[in-house]
């Protein structure tokens, strides 16, 4: 299908489907690519699957199911065209194209016109404004100018009315660089080319009739379009003849599927209501057909014209397109066929881009008490069903997820009775990627799978995952080890595979030094989707930039509620952890060592930070110096306000800064976690995260967290602590800016009952003990 024509109907079948998949704009999953491999479209359309999610576009699991039942040496004989996938698709994976990219068909138009008419170069206009035609539109218009300048009777008077006429076409469809159309503006009346007078050439008038046509087009006037084109088509010796009938055939198919903005809410409910009325749906299904038959008849009669051959395959294109868009159930089952079968050429006629299209409508859960009509559709093609049990078991569905699984594994059994057919090692898949724990007939057929099997990564996966889930760790690491130092992960280069088997392994470590082997994650979006190595920045010159390292959520969450202070200090002197991390986990030890009275633990712990972390040195070695707990408990408070240090764990950053007195909050950590595995912010649901290892002095960290989490928020924390050290201490000349703080963090974010108070207070004393001071001044509120 035209990749145009596919955008089209993708656009339909979204205003059919509503909001149904509308974006929320959610926490989302930085590690692991949830909707499609981040793996080369050329090396997994050829079977080097990485780890296959339950989650993939439809697209992404076909391909992995007909890999799956080829196998490695059926995909050699298999007709599979590199680039097959990626035209499936339609466009780059979350690409997008330059402004210099798509100005250039623009620049071409202009710097042609330039040249024709002997006038400077027309100024560059903004990318914004020329992205609405098509770019062969102005191709087309650059190469018809050129053959019109080869003619004897190019006059500049005639080039120049040819040239305003395009300009004018081009205004049709949204390119009018002197007043850009915006996005969401009503459709505006604009003038038709003014047709060239009676004594003009015939040569000269014919061109423009394309053209008058062409404006009738991009107006949505498509009776007028059809009936013109049409009427160059029968023209005898018409220099535009050959594209006369394609082009009035491809208008009487725009007017099949278009509909205005007055008629969407109503063809809208005509469609709702259809799903639930048998007469109206064989009514609007006949007069489907009815347009079909027409467009048919058309494109047979140009198919019949041996003098149209070279517009022959883009009618037959034209035809399977409005197939899509006009009988899409009959459309849907005609491909489903064919592509059930694996050693048919799924790219052939873009028959997966079409059924992708058609699937997004057909095969949606139902919603709205409407009945499921999917399983006569499961039960006509094999890939079908075993795709829709995948994506029809889910978390939020326990009753249905189970039936899926049944289904998956009876249908295993099923293949592997009649002679372990190709099937049942894609059912073998599905139940690997469905099951929690694995039946241990389905445990044996996973551990016979080869390494250089498509499925052999999910299903090693699978195993490890099996394996954590019934206690068998030792069983759980020794898999995930052995892939994570195997050569068919080195091969895939998945980043989102490496980090779910580093995962696994993570939440099976032995104790929290074998734990911070895990720790560190690759973010998969720093890794261009087509090839799988590091994006290139997108700045002209700029060096490559290298993949974003840190720490994923279920590391994060076992910093902050899995370890005791001890462990985490331990945990920092591990010198193969990067020296940043290394001091912001010091950071954090230090600071709850602080709050839990724990004086010989805290001073050690400063020394810690001083030596990963050498620009604090100062700050460390003033805290170590101070004498008794008030001093050092103050100083703590004041510094980790200046540098932003918390006894909590969310990002790290190689350097370590103060921060601007003005724009300094209390921001150092919110209520923190009182027993251990208490989410503290991380994006644990995003990110899946499994169960936290229990590893360390759990004793000592639960009596930690047990009273680290009865304290208020770093903002009523330091509110108790800055008013009390205004009666203990008054002339301490920082108190000023401590009161200013104090109120300005009292604004939102993490606060305690009595914040109020809390502002209120801060700001009264501030004000009647130090008016004029510029802290006061910067203080006209409380909160």
């Amino acid at each position: 299908m035209n990749h145009t024509l596919r955008a089209l109907l993708a656009a339909g079948a979204a205003m059919a489907c509503g909001l149904a998949f509308a974006s929320g704009g959610g926490a989302w999953d930085p590690y692991v690519n949830r909707n499609a491999p981040d793996i080369a479209l050329s090396r997994y359309q050829g079977g080097e699957l990485g780890l296959v999610l339950t989650s993939y576009d439809r697209l992404y699991l076909y391909t992995a199911w007909r890999s799956v039942v080829l196998g490695p040496d059926g995909l050699k004989t298999a007709p599979n065209p590199n680039d097959g996938l990626m035209r499936a698709i339609g466009n780059p994976r979350g690409g997008w194209s330059s402004g210099a990219e798509a100005n250039k068909y623009y620049d071409g138009w202009q710097l042609a016109v330039s040249a024709a008419l002997k006038q400077p170069p027309t100024p560059a206009k903004p990318y914004a404004n020329l992205n609405n035609c098509p770019s062969a539109s102005y191709t087309f218009a650059v190469d018809t100018l050129n053959e019109l300048l080869k003619r004897s009777d190019a006059t500049p008077a005639r080039l120049s009315a040819w040239v305003a006429s395009q300009r004018q076409v081009f205004k049709f469809c949204g390119d009018d660089p002197d007043a850009p159309r915006r996005y969401g503006e009503p459709k505006r009346i604009i003038a038709a080319p003014v047709e060239l007078a009676a004594s003009e050439p015939l040569y000269w008038r014919q061109m423009q009739q394309y053209q008058v046509a062409s404006a009738a087009f991009y107006d949505q006037n498509y009776s007028l379009s059809t009936k013109l084109f049409a009427a160059i088509g029968a023209t005898d010796k018409h220099p535009l003849r050959i594209w006369g009938e394609y082009l009035s055939l491809r208008s009487q198919a725009r007017a099949a599927v278009y509909l205005p903005d007055s008629a969407r809410q109503a063809e809208w409910d005509e469609f709702q209501k259809a799903r639930t009325d048998p007469a109206l749906a064989a009514a609007r299904t006949a007069a489907q057909q009815k347009k079909m038959a027409a467009i048919q008849a058309g494109i047979d009669h140009i198919l019949a014209n041996p003098t149209l051959a070279p517009l022959h395959e883009a009618s037959r294109a034209l035809g399977r397109s409005m197939q899509v868009s006009l009988t899409p159930a009959q459309r849907f089952a005609e491909l489903s066929k064919l592509l059930d079968d694996p050693r048919a050429n799924p790219y052939l006629e873009d028959h997966l881009g079409d059924w992708r299209v058609l699937a997004k409508e057909l095969l949606q859960q139902p919603y709205g008490g409407q009945p499921d009509q999917r399983a006569p559709m499961r039960a006509d093609a094999g890939f079908v069903d075993w795709m829709q049990t995948i994506q029809q078991c889910n978390e939020d569905d326990a009753m249905r997820c189970q039936a899926q699984q049944e289904h998956a594994l009876a249908q295993w059994r099923r293949y592997v009775k009649e002679g372990n057919k190709p099937q049942a090692r894609v059912w073998l898949l599905a139940n690997a990627m469905l099951a929690g724990p694995l039946a241990p007939e389905l445990e044996k057929a996973s551990l016979q799978v080869a390494a250089s099997a498509p499925e052999y990564l999910t299903l090693r996966h699978a195993l490890a995952r099996h394996y954590r889930i019934g206690g068998q760790n030792n069983k759980a690491r020794a898999i995930a080890d052995a892939v994570l130092s195997g050569h068919a992960l080195a091969a895939s280069n998945s980043t989102s595979t490496r980090n779910l088997f580093l995962q696994e392994r993570f939440a099976v470590a032995t104790s929290p030094a074998d734990a911070s082997n895990y720790l560190l994650r690759t973010h998969s979006r720093d890794l261009d989707p087509d090839t799988g190595e590091v994006r290139l920045s997108t700045f002209a010159g700029a060096a490559p930039s290298a993949p974003q390292v840190d720490i994923a959520a279920d590391g994060k969450r076992w910093l902050n509620s899995g370890l005791s202070a001890s462990d985490l200090a331990a945990l920092a002197a591990d010198t193969k952890l990067e020296q940043g991390l290394r001091a912001q986990i010091a950071i954090a030890a230090w600071m709850r060592f602080e709050l839990l009275d724990q004086e010989a633990a805290a001073l050690a712990a400063a020394q810690l930070v001083a030596q990963t972390a050498p620009d604090l040195a100062p700050v460390m070695n003033r805290y170590r110096s101070l004498a008794g707990t008030p001093e050092r408990r103050h100083w703590m408070i004041v510094s980790a306000l200046k540098y932003g240090m918390s006894p909590m764990f969310g990002w790290y950053d190689s350097e370590l800064k103060s921060r601007p007195a003005n724009d300094t909050l209390a921001d150092m950590w919110c209520k923190m976690p009182g027993s251990a595995g208490t989410p503290y912010q991380e994006n644990t649901r995003a990110e899946y995260s499994l169960p936290m290892p229990d590893l360390g002095d759990t004793a000592a960290r639960d009596k930690e967290l047990a009273r680290l989490g009865t304290l208020k928020t770093a903002t009523g924390y330091l509110g108790d602590t800055v008013m009390q050290r205004a009666t203990a201490t008054p002339n301490d000349p920082e108190l000023p800016w401590l009161l200013y703080v104090t109120v300005q963090s009292t604004k939102g974010g993490c606060l305690d009952e009595g914040s109020k108070q809390l502002s209120k207070s801060a700001f009264t004393l501030l004000h009647q003990r130090y008016k004029n001071n510029e802290w006061t001044n910067k203080t006209p509120y409380f909160y």
